[in-house]
């Protein structure tokens, strides 16, 4: 089965609709909306501020230049477009409304002008209702109209109508001309105060309200923050107040001008953030989340979306399985809970989903990681690995906006082994021999081919340049949003290429998704999106012992890559030593392709029912259809580099989803106590088919290649197909006590087509506290404490991923051949025993943390303390040898996980310095408490090693078995003392070989000496972020790594062998020889008969790395200039992504995931694709 600015600055239709959308969710009153909205602006705000730095290599240029004709292009449009202010109010419009809101009638008007009115609530009655009815008529006039009752002036910026009061006895005129002296009987304004409004990252503040206390004299700040105002005497206190930051008192006294800060309301800026089947204030929130913003997902050059949050999150493990372009990535959260299934949970846009390869980087606005169980039982069955829910970038009201991101690169390899050349080789060859006593007759080839490459300065093939490439990377992006009071838009299409550090690796993908939401009336909304996802990819095979990479680092450096005398591959001079020619095997791959086409669509409907009850209904469907061709050609090199037939192999497959979700929620507040109760029902349904073919004797002609299929009877056919469901009911309480004590309780009830009925269903429920201690006197008198809550909470989830399709059935095999008189004939046998009372694997796991602010929220920190434990772990228990069949899976084993972890961000401004860091780390550890009475289990197959992983009660899962080393026999004292009551422990060791320790003392080396020898399960994982920003410069940078973890470096069987067979690392040369006894390389040996390439801590290294991730440089121009281009924003700049790499581990790359997706294989490197180092520039340009 396959597995498939101007932070506050609004626009008035903007702050219309968003009170209603958010009203819509939450039931909060428009203030508080209001101030949400703000704080998404903010966020905006520091995207823009982040960027990435690059070297300016001359192939960067190369592939750029098309960003450069996009850039001026640009300029030539905006210079094209510019027009005169007054000709914008003198344009004629046409208008009729009868009894319409203000905030309406300039959301109709921004629709039909190239204008935005742009204004603060506190100074515009937004609320107050107008008939008009206008035909032809100058704007300026209509605003005229509409705005003398409120003795409103405004001012037209570019684009832009900036809306303010007059203030009283100023003098000021409205728009009509009429000068207002109605103000109280004060003295004449004798002196005029003017500065500048900024928040507290020193960024100005369109719209503070300025007013003179006790008065009704005032003034608001332009769209560059700025004011002027008149006072009439030294001893007056001017109030500032703007929607979503605290309002602030200032007396003057004889200053003149005036430098003004103001910091946000962190009550009014609460956060939303999505949950499960909902949204809540982050500050209501009692159970283990964690947020990641749009800006950090589209940090990394990647096409997969959760590589741009690695290392952001604490307790959220991500490695990259491959550094193939397109790789599926490995989330662990809060730890591997089971030895099988540990994938987390995706929900896109309330959509349940194990793919998001249907998403772009930039088609994300946020993911929430829901890590505990009191936050992940709501998904019952289908939590137990934590749940990541991820919400895509909706439209806004107002004209449409367009935006345009793209950026070029090239990638490399990081690093590169420093492997033999040809003369060390040859050399080391004839060593080997000569030390086993094998006389190579002097006249023969063999010796001769050794011995001229020995005494040769020809350094031999490099195969790992003949394998790898300088890639080329392209991305761009353009999206178009916008909307009006009855509907609101996002369109995105995205196109994705590289070509991967692996000749003949690239993939190419394309990506369109619109979302639409729809306010059909007060009572109905709706919404449909849908996303459809191109991926035209070249199917690498390299991540194994005998792939690319593998081959490319252990063929000997003497064969040649092509023969131009037979124009042809080349091969080895003389038969020895590994045959393959890694050149012709990266050609080959151009004949594998991958096609895939996945479309995800999803429409919901929300309808308010009564005053506080609301139903939502939600259906989403998933389709995916993948083509997969694979042609392999006939060839001869070599008796043992052959293929003696050709054939072409075919697949088709399809994935069909849909899930369909219903649910009702009720909210109530009875003075100081709120209630929100939601409950709802669930269905979900996969079907999978999939059929492959492959035809042997197939012609190299391509034209041919079906015709001739046709005709063949030599030919394999397999087919699979699956089916399965899920049906849930579920329900969630949420209780908030006057802002101080939270509680929340869930139970959901899952059905699953995984189990037989009297195992189909399981229960999970869980509960959650949270005591909001900043809300208690004695807390909010120190000014220096602006958040602190307690949080705990309790929890089950279930993994039903845990069990395979079917899985209590018993399973048979037709590989078995029996005769029958006299014609054999293929037989079935069983394979795997039934268990009809298989169920669920079930996680009970208990959360502890706080949430913390100081000074304003400017430092902020989250820390927690987790216990996870999984019971009902599936396991495989002995049973008879004579049951003539393999034992079954039961549920008998447990694991448990427990851990702390941390997050500490600061930020704050000195005048144009911004700054913003973060530091997160966490440390988890894990032990496996019962297998079921069985034996410990063996993973991490390595071609000549064996298994070297180890599961097994009282360590963590996968740890490395082997045997341990003391060094080599360096001179002959050594070896003689390595005995045991007078008789040699090594028998066979000679002057130079391998010194294994006897672990129990017994007098032999064998499998009892093995022992621990470490696991990739990190001691801590750790990144650190720094956003910097200086007037219209920013730069960031993001180091992430872990420490304690080891690896097995798979490669060094053949890479440090010692026979020889294969090409070894350069250090290899250092090996022990009668002129060389202070070395830990041990002796050349072609016949090895003291075994030193047994498995043991020779081939474990230190894993532990810190890579800085990214590192990017921006500049955004001033709005002076892209004003007059046409643009609202431009942003150019240059990044790096995995720009360094420190440690200490000898292979390409320490970030090594899991071959074959099986825990058990985790940390062991089988030449794994490694991470890139990339280089590019970039830019966004708004307009």
């Amino acid at each position: 089965m396959l597995k498939q600015g101007r932070r506050c600055w609004k626009h008035a239709s903007t702050f219309s609709h968003q009170h209603r959308n958010v009203d819509r969710l939450s039931g909060k009153s428009a203030v508080g909306v209001v101030n949400h909205r703000v704080k998404r602006s903010n966020n905006y705000k520091s995207m823009k501020k982040r960027l990435k730095i690059i070297n300016p290599l001359w192939t960067i240029m190369k592939v750029s230049s098309i960003q450069l004709f996009l850039l001026f292009i640009a300029t030539a449009y905006g210079y094209a477009h510019t027009s005169e202010a007054q000709e914008l109010l003198t344009q004629r419009v046409s208008i009729q409304v009868h009894q319409k809101e203000i905030r309406e009638v300039l959301s109709s008007l921004e629709s039909s002008t190239h204008l935005k009115f742009v204004y603060s609530l506190q100074l515009l009655p937004v609320n107050r209702k107008v008939t008009l009815k206008v035909e032809n008529k100058r704007l300026d006039e209509v605003l005229e109209t509409m705005f003398l009752p409120d003795n409103i002036s405004y001012k037209l910026i570019r684009n832009k109508v900036v809306i303010k009061k007059i203030a009283p006895g100023t003098g000021e005129t409205n728009s009509a001309g009429q000068t207002n002296n109605s103000g109280s009987a004060e003295e004449l304004p004798d002196r005029t105060v003017s500065g500048t409004v900024m928040d507290d990252t020193g960024s100005p503040l369109p719209g503070v309200n300025i007013a003179i206390k006790g008065t009704t004299s005032g003034t608001s700040t332009d769209v560059e923050g700025r004011f002027s105002l008149t006072i009439p005497n030294d001893n007056v206190t001017l109030v500032f107040s703007f929607v979503g930051y605290n309002a602030q008192e200032i007396q003057p006294g004889t200053q003149t001008t005036l430098q003004v800060t103001l910091t946000q309301d962190t009550k009014a800026l609460d956060e939303v953030v999505v949950v499960g089947y909902g949204t809540t204030k982050k500050s209501d929130i009692t159970g283990a989340v964690a947020s990641v913003k749009a800006e950090q997902i589209t940090k990394i050059a990647t096409v997969n979306p959760l590589q741009g949050i690695q290392g952001r999150v604490p307790g959220v493990n991500i490695v990259s399985q491959s550094g193939e372009p397109g790789a599926p990535v490995r989330v662990r959260i809060r730890g591997v809970g089971t030895i099988n299934n540990s994938d987390p949970l995706y929900v896109v846009d309330g959509f349940q989903t194990n793919d998001i390869s249907f998403l772009a980087p930039g088609d994300i606005a946020s993911m929430e990681i829901l890590k505990d169980a009191s936050a992940t039982a709501i998904y019952g069955s289908r939590g137990a690995n934590g749940v990541i829910l991820i919400s895509t970038k909706r439209g806004q009201s107002g004209a449409p906006k367009i935006s345009f991101d793209a950026y070029a690169g090239v990638q490399k390899a990081g690093n590169k082994v420093d492997m033999l050349n040809a003369s060390q080789y040859a050399t080391l060859r004839l060593e080997s021999y000569a030390n086993d006593g094998t006389v190579l007759p002097e006249n023969g080839a063999l010796y001769q081919t050794l011995n001229d490459f020995r005494q040769s300065t020809d350094p031999g093939t490099n195969w790992q340049d003949e394998v790898m490439q300088t890639g080329i990377m392209q991305n761009y992006s353009l999206n178009v949003m916008g909307g009006n009071e009855k509907h609101r838009y996002s369109l995105t299409g995205t196109y994705f290429d590289q070509e991967g550090i692996v000749k003949n690796s690239p993939v190419k993908k394309l990506f369109l998704r619109f979302n639409n939401d729809f306010y059909v009336t007060k009572w109905l909304d709706a919404g449909i999106s849908a996303a459809y996802a191109n991926t035209d990819k070249t199917q690498y095979f390299g991540d194994q012992y005998g792939g690319i990479l593998t081959s490319a680092l252990s063929v000997s450096p003497l064969a040649k890559a092509w023969d131009p005398a037979t124009n042809f591959w080349g091969r080895r001079p003389v038969a020895e030593g590994n045959a393959t020619n890694p050149a012709r095997i990266v050609d080959e791959y151009k004949n594998n392709k991958v096609y895939q086409k996945l479309v995800n669509a999803n429409f919901f409907a929300d309808a308010k029912i009564a005053k506080g009850l609301s139903f939502r209904t939600q259906f989403g469907v998933n389709w995916l259809n993948t083509q997969d061709k694979r042609y392999l050609a006939q060839y001869f090199l070599a008796n043992d580099d052959q293929r003696q037939q050709s054939s072409l192999r075919e697949g088709r497959g399809e994935t069909l989803g849909w899930v369909w979700t219903n649910y009702l929620t009720y909210t109530k507040e009875i003075g100081k106590h709120s209630f929100t109760a939601m409950a709802g029902i669930e269905n979900q349904r996969t079907t999978f088919s999939d059929m492959r073919l492959t035809v042997l004797n197939v012609p190299n002609d391509k034209s041919q290649w079906y015709l001739s299929a046709t005709k063949s009877t030599d030919y394999l056919l397999e087919t699979a197909q699956s089916d399965e469901s899920l049906q849930s009911f579920f329900g969630r309480l949420n209780y908030n006590f006057n802002e101080k004590l939270l509680l929340t309780a869930t139970l959901r009830r899952d059905g699953s087509s995984r189990f037989l009925p009297d195992n189909r269903w399981g229960t999970f429920p869980s509960f959650a506290v949270g005591y909001n201690l900043a809300e208690e006197s004695f807390i909010k008198a120190i000014p220096a404490i602006s958040q602190l809550k307690l949080r705990a909470g309790w929890g089950q989830v279930g993994n039903q991923n845990s069990a395979a399709n079917y899985g209590y059935v018993t399973t048979v095999s037709g590989n078995n051949m029996y005769v029958f008189g006299n014609t054999a004939v293929q037989g079935f046998a069983p394979t795997v025993a039934s268990n009809p009372n298989l169920k669920w694997e079930t996680t009970t796991s208990s959360n502890f943390g706080i949430d913390a602010g100081f000074f304003g929220n400017s430092l902020s920190l989250t820390a927690d303390y987790f216990i996870k434990n999984t019971s009902d772990m599936i396991v495989r228990v002995p049973i008879p040898v004579f049951a003539g069949v393999g034992p079954p899976y039961v549920n008998a084993g447990s694991m448990e996980n427990k851990g702390i972890e941390l997050a500490l961000n600061y930020r704050n401004s000195i005048k144009d310095f911004t700054y913003d860091l973060g530091i997160n780390a966490s440390k988890i550890i894990n032990n496996v408490s019962n297998l079921g009475g069985g034996e410990p289990i063996a993973g991490g197959d390595i071609n000549g090693f064996g298994q070297t992983t180890r599961t097994e009660v009282g360590r963590e899962i996968a740890y490395y078995y082997g045997l341990k080393t003391d060094g080599i026999f360096r001179t002959q004292a050594d070896l003689d003392a390595h005995v045991r009551e007078g008789s040699p422990i090594q028998p066979n060791a000679q002057l130079g070989d391998v010194k294994f320790v006897d672990l129990n003392n017994d007098g032999v080396i064998d499998n009892n000496d093995r022992t621990y020898l470490g696991s990739a399960t990190p001691n801590l994982s750790f990144g650190f972020n720094a956003n910097l920003g200086y007037k219209g410069f920013d730069l960031s940078f993001f180091l992430q790594g872990v420490t304690g973890v080891e690896l097995v470096n798979g490669l060094g069987h053949w890479m440090n062998n010692a026979n020889g067979m294969f090409n070894s690392v350069a250090e290899r040369f250092d090996r022990w020889t009668p002129e060389n006894t202070d070395t830990d390389q041990p002796r050349m040996t072609q016949l090895n008969p003291n075994n030193n390439d047994q498995f043991s801590d020779r081939f474990v290294s230190n894993g532990s790395y810190m890579r800085l991730r990214n590192l990017t440089l921006g500049y955004t121009l001033p709005k002076t200039i892209t004003g007059k281009m046409g643009m609202s924003n431009l942003r150019v700049y240059m990044a790096a992504d995995n720009l360094l790499t420190f440690t200490k581990y000898k292979g390409m790359d320490p970030e090594i995931g899991e071959f074959d997706s099986n825990p058990l294989n985790f940390g062991v490197d089988r030449a794994a694709y490694p991470q890139p180092r990339v280089a590019r520039i970039g830019l966004s340009v708004n307009f």
